[in-house]
């Protein structure tokens, strides 16, 4: 005679909670970027700009009181109310949007780490430091900070793992 089905440990106390290890990405992303800022605040007066590659990169002092790329700038107690949101509803919706694939956990760990930076610096100081100044010639890109590095590696992770999880069939059908 067949052994009876057995229920596992997880089945008795309901689902598997999310991983936790992706909030020690989170904080060491978090950590790394409240150091830089820190560093240049206490090492560069505002708008200070000293050149890294010439023609190329500069470590520039700026703070700015808007959102990505300096859109907003006039509504910061807006930008701060939907930072604090847009993190609630990341932790609260983790299993809805993030799926527990390791590549989408790494995401999800630097755009915590990323908007907690950001979040931090908009209660402390009202505005956001950046300091990361790319430019070629007389054109510069909008100068940013390691938290907006985060954030962006997080968000291209989390496209490369929805892409490869969409494409994944047509994939193994080829090989």
């Amino acid at each position: 005679m067949a052994d009876a089905p057995t229920e596992s440990p997880a089945s008795k106390t309901g689902p598997t909670p999310p991983p936790r290890w992706p909030y020690w990405i989170a904080a060491v992303c978090l950590i790394a970027d409240q150091v830089t800022k820190q560093w240049f605040h206490s090492h560069y007066d505002y708008h200070e700009s000293r050149v890294v590659i010439p023609g190329f990169f500069n470590f520039t002092y700026a703070h700015n009181p808007g959102a990505a790329f300096s859109i907003f700038q006039g509504y910061p107690t807006a930008l701060l109310v939907f930072s604090m949101l847009i993190f609630c509803l990341m932790v609260v919706f983790r299993d809805h949007l993030f799926s527990r694939t390791r590549l989408e956990q790494v995401a999800y760990g630097f755009i915590v780490g990323g908007v907690l930076g950001n979040l931090i610096d908009r209660m402390k100081h009202g505005f956001v430091i950046d300091f990361i100044d790319w430019y070629v010639g007389d054109w510069h890109w909008p100068i940013f900070n390691l938290a907006d590095t985060w954030i962006c590696t997080g968000v291209g992770l989390y496209l490369l793992s929805q892409w490869r999880n969409r494409h994944a069939p047509e994939i193994k059908a080829k090989a």
